[in-house]
């Protein structure tokens, strides 16, 4: 369900500029996706989704040490709905008809970011974030964002130091967020939707070092108030050139209402291999069969929805490797052409505990440019014996077109 992975590596997104510079940039997206999946029918308006967006930035130095940023995105089906879809990629959170298309416009990035001393960073405001278990999700046509306050130091030599409050977000599946229309930024989890006076946010704290050779290693801490704790630890290794080895293992520990439940525990291992253009990858995860809280984005969803982080996610069928029980393997080819790029997935998910939690799932996808559009195609087919909703096939296409003034 991804339109691009996200590293690891970056402990946060934000543009910034030269003192004095002002720059202006965006993208126009326009996605399609069809399936026949139960009654509907590939490219019948019955099995296919579309949306249109465009999004712009704005980032303008003031001093040496404060940089101000902000975007907006504006979202419209441009009345596909009338005639080549019947669902669309957001919640729009609005209707002017029954399907619920109303167009939306909202503030995705309003922050800025001061540097007090050389190393150091503080961004306050609006963001994207990328961390293990909260981050800004870049498959959809609109990625989620945050309302947070972000430190980073790098006065140790090779190491990032990270420590975050993320107060509020757009991007859980609840009454305040997504389904409500991605406008609107509220509580993080779902238990604290119907009293958001009573959200206290969550505290992030990390370590992300390059100080072993050939090595990335990172610790991630959380405290989601009232709600769990959590951390990740990571390492991924250059082993050679060509091969690169990693491992993941997180826990999640639920707390308040559900204080005394079982922990979350994942494992995660990849192998890659590249050369001369072509990139190879298989990787292993496992979940306890006994844990509460799905080992994802715990901003998008937290119960069995969301990207995961772990090695092993799906292409397109997001939700299934973080459940309980779930062991899924994963297997990945690449190929650059020069003018396009050709990849393989394969996503197995087996689950003793859930049998609505298992699937295949193989895609494969092109991405090339046409005319001003980055195009990426994808075709998946998703085998679930035991899950209607996904079993068949789909076809999607990709546009972007970004800009800059």
């Amino acid at each position: 369900m991804k339109f691009t992975k996200l590293s690891l590596i970056a402990a946060l997104a934000v543009t910034t500029a030269m003192a004095g510079d002002a720059k202006i940039s965006g993208d126009v997206k326009i996605f399609y996706g069809t399936d026949d999946i139960g009654v509907h029918d590939l490219f019948n308006k019955n099995g296919a989704i579309g949306d249109a967006a465009a999004s712009i930035d704005y980032s303008r130095s003031i001093s040496d040490m404060v940089t101000l940023n902000a975007g907006a995105t504006y979202l419209s089906t441009l009345g596909l709905e009338n005639t080549l879809v019947s669902g669309t990629w957001v919640a729009h959170g609005g209707a002017t008809t029954p399907q619920g298309v109303k167009d939306k416009a909202w503030i995705d990035t309003l922050n800025v970011v001061i540097k007090p001393i050389d190393k150091t960073m503080l961004v306050v405001g609006r963001q994207e974030l990328d961390t293990p278990l909260a981050f800004s999700e870049k498959w959809n046509i609109a990625a989620n964002a945050f309302d947070a306050a972000v430190i980073v130091d790098n006065h140790i030599e090779n190491t990032t130091l990270v420590g975050a409050w993320v107060g509020r977000g757009n991007g859980h599946n609840g009454i305040e967020n997504v389904s409500g229309g991605m406008s609107k930024f509220g509580a993080l989890n779902k238990a604290q939707e119907t009293a958001l006076a009573n959200n206290e946010g969550a505290f992030a704290a990390a370590v992300i070092t390059k100080a072993i050779p050939n090595t990335t290693a990172q610790a991630w801490l959380y405290n989601v108030r009232n709600e769990a704790d959590a951390f990740w630890l990571q390492a991924d290794v250059a082993a050679t050139k060509e091969l690169s080895v990693g491992l993941q293992y997180s826990q999640i520990s639920p707390k308040g209402v559900v204080d005394g439940a079982d922990d979350t525990k994942a494992v995660a291992g990849k192998v890659g291999y590249s050369v001369s253009g072509i990139d190879l990858a298989a990787a292993y995860s496992k979940v306890d069969d006994k844990g509460l809280v799905y080992m994802g984005n715990t901003a998008t969803g937290g119960a069995h929805n969301g990207q995961s982080k772990l090695y092993t996610d799906a292409w397109w069928n997001l939700g299934f490797v973080g459940q309980a029980g779930a062991k899924t393997a994963m297997v990945s080819a690449g190929y650059d052409l020069g003018s396009a790029n050709l990849t393989a997935q394969y996503t197995t998910v087996t689950n003793d505990t859930n049998k609505a939690g298992e699937m295949d799932e193989v895609t494969l996808t092109a991405t090339t440019k046409v005319g001003p559009f980055d195009t990426t195609v994808a075709l998946i087919n998703t085998s679930a014996d035991n899950n209607d909703a996904i079993d068949g096939n789909t076809v999607q296409v990709y546009l972007t077109a970004p800009f800059s003034l």
